[in-house]
């Protein structure tokens, strides 16, 4: 994009902080009491910490129902805030979109309030004394006070967007064209432990960077400077020799000419977050491993009792050792899910890819599932007549198939489902797309379908044994295990579509001291 500098320079702050923010006009009634606030403008943050998309010029209460009643102090919080112009800081807890927010509101001029907040849904649950550090970066104002003069209409946002800057929690780092930093905030003292004086003037990251791959640098390199916006996790190191990891974005802003005029890089210490999941993932690791023996030793006793070698069996006791095989096999299906979770978490898993054709697999899992669902099913297929041997690990595409069309089995109507296959190639890549004509995804929980554990109201409701683990796992094997990507298109009540996509001459084998397990249904 191409605009005044510092205009470009507050807008990639607004856009690219990983907090939400949103400015908003408030409502009150007849007795002047705060009762609803309309979206004036949000970022992208905002969206994706919410879930909520399009907002902007609705009201809050039209966009989450229930929240006058579940959160009657954001109400009078924001409405306070408004009308006095005294900024406040505060927790909350949003019910009907079940999330923990830290926001901080302040009021640029009366009726209006500013609030920028992060989602700490994850710290509430771990450690509920984690406390985001925060300062002030007021330096940016003045540098750019010659700016200021010359542009009086980016004057106005300059007012808005220092809010924004002042409660900064993350490092903000600008840099020129080649990588000398000019400015950063004073959270970078708190996270690296160096003052913004001993950076400024250096190179970005020199104090405290440590050896990454080669890759990941030229790939960080060569995206700025194509004036796209680069983001990742990355591995630093502090004054004291610590080392920490961070979530980082940088973006570059262009001048009038679009020609690279600064780099904006916004980073955030993820440390602490990354220990814990370590850890759960440790534990979980083990804890499976051993409770994967008894579920499979019941398995083996109920086979041979059902099969008769050891005395027939009457109707009664026949149903019942019916029940406790099925239950048993959902115990195998959740300790195999939460195995491979922990695996793919650590990267402990290895790849293996060698020419296999794909299409026989789909068939495999189809053939399988049809003859475990007793209600009428469809299934039509589309395959690229073209593909044939394809050089993938088969066991990681097997889980991948089985889960999305386990799924569209699962939810789709019991009267009659119908479910389309598609199987192409696109460029590099094997694109494969499972569609159903099922219950759908409500809007509302879209933006959470790929969390752990998250399940959709309905599909609660359709079925109840569901773990909420799959669609997390498959995810975690598709883009961080093998560096592809899904998505999906879903109306509810309608029906879903989910994609596939998988970089063929790039999946590479991966030694590991583990592999993936099939998931028992």
């Amino acid at each position: 994009m191409t605009c005044k500098s510092s205009e470009c320079l507050y807008r990639s702050f607004f856009e690219n902080t990983l907090d939400g923010l949103a400015y908003c006009q408030m409502v009150f009634d007849a007795q002047n009491r705060p009762i609803d606030f309309i979206y004036k403008n949000v970022n992208k943050g905002f969206e994706a910490l919410t879930g909520l998309q399009g907002v902007v010029g609705k009201s809050v209460t039209e966009l989450i129902p229930g929240i006058a009643t579940s959160n009657p102090e954001l109400f009078e919080i924001y409405g306070r805030v408004s009308l006095t112009g005294t900024a406040e800081r505060f927790e909350t807890y949003l019910g009907p979109i079940a999330q923990w927010f830290l926001v901080s509101a302040s009021s640029p001029q009366k009726g209006f309030f500013f609030a920028s907040f992060e989602n700490i849904t994850n710290q509430k649950q771990i450690e509920k004394n984690l406390v985001d550090a925060k300062a002030a970066a007021q330096n940016v104002l003045e540098d750019l006070e010659l700016e200021k003069l010359k542009y009086e209409a980016s004057n106005r946002d300059l007012k808005k967007f220092k809010l924004a800057l002042d409660n900064a929690s993350d490092n903000v780092i600008i840099t020129d064209p080649q990588g000398t930093v000019v400015y950063v905030n004073k959270a970078i003292e708190t996270v690296t432990g160096y003052t913004p004086e001993e950076v400024v003037g250096k190179k970005s990251g020199a104090l405290w960077k440590t050896p990454m791959t080669f890759e990941y640098y030229k790939e960080l390199w060569d995206t700025i400077q194509q004036k796209k916006v680069f983001a990742g996790e990355i591995q630093n190191r502090r004054k004291d020799g610590t080392i920490y990891t961070a979530s980082i974005s940088i973006s570059p802003i262009l001048d009038e000419k679009g020609a690279i005029d600064f780099f904006v890089a916004i980073e955030r210490d993820i440390t602490r977050e990354k220990q814990i999941d370590l850890a759960k993932s440790e534990f979980v690791s083990l804890a499976s491993h051993q409770l994967r023996t008894p579920p499979s030793i019941i398995g083996w006793y109920t086979e041979t009792l059902q099969s008769g070698d050891l005395g027939p069996l009457t109707p009664k006791q026949n149903e019942y050792l019916t029940e406790i095989y099925r239950a048993n096999q959902r115990m195998v299906a959740v300790i195999n899910s939460l195995l491979n979770i922990s695996r793919i978490e650590m990267g402990t898993f290895s790849i293996t890819p060698r020419p296999i054709i794909i299409r026989d697999i789909i068939d495999e899992a189809v053939k399988e599932l049809m003859s475990r669902f007793d209600h009428e099913v469809i299934v039509r297929k589309d395959y690229d007549p073209t593909l044939n041997l394809i050089n993938v690990d088969p066991d990681i595409m097997e889980i991948i198939i089985d889960n999305l069309l386990s799924n569209a089995f699962k939810y789709g109507p019991p009267e009659k489902t119908e479910i389309d296959i598609g199987l192409k190639k696109e460029g590099d890549s094997l694109v494969l797309s499972v569609k159903d004509n099922g219950i759908g995804i409500p809007l509302k929980n879209q933006g959470q379908i790929f969390e752990k554990l998250f399940r959709a109201d309905n599909a609660v409701s359709a079925n109840p044994d569901g773990t909420g683990l799959g669609l997390y796992m498959i995810k975690k094997i598709i883009v961080d295990g093998i560096g592809g990507k899904i998505w999906f298109a879903s109306e509810e009540n309608v029906g879903t579509t989910f994609y596939v996509s998988i970089p063929i001459s790039h999946m590479k084998k991966k030694p590991g001291t583990t592999t993936l397990v099939k998931i028992a249904r």
